[in-house]
C-alpha cells in the first residue's frame, strides 16, 4: 500500500515539474516575442491565449477592488498645463461642420479571410495644399468649450484646452486638456485630447499580433514615409476575441461584423466615423477597416454605461465600476473627435467625460496599464517626430505605435503640408 502511494505521490511530481517546466518555456518564449514589454502584461496575455482569461478578468478585480485602490481627496500631482512649445488659445471657428455620416456605394458581402495580403492597403494619405476659405485663411474646426471640474476648487487651466504639437495649414490641430472626473479622487485627472478632422486623415495600423487571425501588412508599424506627418496616435480596441464583436480589414472579414455594435470606420481617404453597426453604418466601397468593441458607450450624447440597453459585460476584462486605466474615443457634433485617458477611470466616469468633451457617439479601446496609451507630436525641421505622452504616467514607450507592436492602432496624419517646425534639425 505504501509502495503504491509513493509511486503515485512520484508520479503527480513528475507530472507537476512537466508542467512548470513547459510553463516556464512557454511563458520564456512569449518574453522573447515581447521585447519591451513588462513582465505582468506578458503574463495576463499568456494566460488569455492559454483559455484562462476568465481567471485574468477575476485576478484583475481583486487586484483593483483591494490592492490598487485610488487615493481619496489630495491634490493632482503632475500640472494641468501641457508643454508643447507652441500653446497658443483656441481659434475662433471658421470652417462648416463635417457631414454627420459618410455616404457611399454598397459592395457585396465580404468573404472570410483566407490568406494576409503581401502588399499595404490602397490609402492615399499624401498631404493635399492648404484648404481655404474665401477670406483666404485654413479651414479648421473649433475645440470644444472648456470642461467643468467636479471639484470644488479647480487647478490653473484644468479643463482648459491647450494646442500642442505643428500646425497644420497655419492651424492647430491638436488640443489637449486634463480634468478631474469626480469630487473624490481628487489627486487623479482625465486627459483629453481633441483632433481636428478637418486637418487631420485617420489611419488604422493592425498590430503583429491583434486582432487576431487578420491581416498584418504593416508589420504593427506606422510605415517610416509617413512619420513626418503623424501629429497623434493612440492605443486601439480589445483582444478580438473580448470584443464581442467582429473584425474587417481591406476587403477581409476576420470576424463576422455585429449589428449594433461600436464601430470606429476608417475610410481610404482618412475619413474616421463612429457608430453602431446597422443603425448609420454599414460595409462600402470606400472603408479600409472596421474595428468593433462591445456597445457604444456613449450614444445621442448621453452615457450608456448604466442604461437598460448597455447589456453588455465589461469585455472580458476588470469589472466596469473598478478605478483603472481606461480609454475611449467619441465623435462630436461636427465630426471632430476626442480621446480619453485616465489611470482612475470607471466606465461611467470615462463616458460622463466624452460627453462633457461633446461625444455625440464614443466607443471604449483598450484599458489597463500599458495598453491604454495616447501620444502627440511636433516635428525636427527633417521631419522626424518628437513623441509627447499626453499623460506622463502612461507607462512603456512612446513611439511604440510607430514601431512594430502587437496591437493595433489608431493614427493621426496632416492632411495639409505642416508649418512652425521644431528648429532642432
Amino acid at each position: 500500500m505504501r509502495k503504491a502511494i509513493k509511486r503515485v505521490a512520484l508520479l503527480l511530481a513528475v507530472v507537476l515539474l512537466a508542467l512548470l517546466v513547459f510553463v516556464g518555456w512557454s511563458l520564456r518564449s512569449a518574453m522573447n516575442q515581447s521585447p519591451g514589454s513588462p513582465i505582468q502584461v506578458v503574463a495576463a496575455t499568456w494566460m488569455r491565449d492559454h483559455h484562462m482569461g476568465a481567471l485574468v478578468a477575476r485576478m484583475e478585480d481583486f487586484y483593483y477592488r483591494y490592492i490598487n485602490t485610488p487615493e481619496v481627496g489630495g491634490k493632482p500631482k503632475i500640472s494641468a498645463s501641457f508643454d508643447s512649445g507652441e500653446s497658443t488659445p483656441p481659434p475662433s471657428p471658421s470652417a462648416s461642420p463635417l457631414p454627420s455620416q459618410p455616404t457611399a456605394s454598397p459592395i457585396p458581402t465580404p468573404t472570410p479571410a483566407t490568406a494576409e495580403p503581401t502588399t499595404p492597403p490602397d490609402f492615399n494619405l499624401s498631404p493635399d495644399p492648404a484648404p481655404t476659405s474665401q477670406t483666404g485663411a485654413a479651414t479648421h474646426l473649433s475645440p470644444p468649450s472648456n470642461l467643468i471640474s467636479p471639484a470644488s476648487i479647480p487647478e490653473p487651466l484644468e479643463g482648459v484646452w491647450q494646442a500642442v504639437g505643428n500646425k497644420v495649414a497655419g492651424q492647430h490641430a491638436v488640443y489637449l486638456t486634463r480634468v478631474r472626473t469626480d469630487d473624490v479622487h481628487t489627486s487623479y485627472y482625465a486627459t483629453a485630447m481633441w483632433l481636428d478632422t478637418s486637418l487631420l486623415n485617420s489611419m488604422f495600423v493592425p498590430g503583429s499580433e491583434e486582432p487576431k487571425g487578420g491581416p498584418n501588412p504593416l508589420n504593427g508599424a506606422l510605415p517610416q514615409e509617413l512619420w513626418p506627418l503623424v501629429m497623434a496616435n493612440t492605443n486601439g480596441a480589445f483582444r478580438l476575441e473580448d470584443t464581442r464583436a467582429g473584425y474587417w480589414y481591406d476587403g477581409q472579414l476576420v470576424q463576422p461584423l455585429e449589428k449594433g455594435r461600436a464601430s470606429a470606420v476608417f475610410y481610404r481617404d482618412g475619413r474616421l466615423f463612429i457608430g453602431k453597426w446597422g443603425r448609420n453604418l454599414s460595409l462600402t466601397s470606400d472603408m479600409i477597416a472596421v474595428r468593433q468593441n462591445l456597445d457604444l458607450i456613449v450614444d445621442h450624447g448621453q452615457s450608456k454605461v448604466n442604461g437598460p440597453e448597455y447589456n453588455v459585460n465589461w469585455g472580458a476584462t476588470t469589472d466596469k465600476e473598478n478605478l483603472a486605466w481606461r480609454a475611449g474615443f467619441g465623435q462630436r457634433t461636427d465630426g471632430s473627435l476626442v480621446y480619453v485617458i485616465g489611470q482612475a477611470l470607471s466606465a461611467q466616469t470615462l463616458a460622463d467625460t466624452l460627453v462633457a468633451a461633446g461625444a455625440q457617439r464614443a466607443m471604449v479601446l483598450d484599458m489597463n496599464e500599458y495598453w491604454s496609451a495616447g501620444f502627440f507630436f511636433n516635428h525636427k525641421r527633417n521631419g522626424d517626430p518628437i513623441c509627447h505622452k499626453i499623460d506622463p504616467d502612461i507607462s512603456g514607450a512612446c513611439d511604440r505605435f510607430l514601431r512594430p507592436f502587437a496591437r493595433d492602432s489608431f493614427q493621426f496624419l496632416a492632411a495639409f503640408p505642416l508649418t512652425k517646425r521644431h528648429p532642432a534639425s
